[in-house]
């Protein structure tokens, strides 16, 4: 009984698109699923063109009118930030 070593294989393979991949992804612990990466990379994109509710909007203000939002926010009994928004919700529905 003579035990002959198998043939070396190929550690890499070239796809007929050109990617480089593992010859038996099932063997390699660093095996990635083509399927998966395709999906994150599509998640991504989508995600990338939602528009996000939580943005921060600035809007820079003179020293001059920071004073006054804040004079009028104290007169109503609210914050200078609630008196900004109040007035930018105003703006967007007129």
């Amino acid at each position: 009984m003579s035990s002959s070593l198998p043939a070396p294989r190929p550690a890499l393979v070239r796809g007929s698109d050109g990617t480089v991949r593992s010859a038996a992804p099932h063997l390699s612990s660093l095996a990635v699923d083509e399927a998966a990466v395709a999906k994150a990379v599509k998640k991504q994109k989508k995600k990338a063109h939602a528009v996000d509710d939580d943005a921060d909007l600035v809007v820079p203000l003179s020293k001059r009118d920071r004073k006054r939002l804040r004079r009028r926010a104290d007169g109503y009994g609210w914050t200078a930030e609630e008196a900004a928004a109040h007035v930018l919700r105003a703006w967007a529905d007129g």
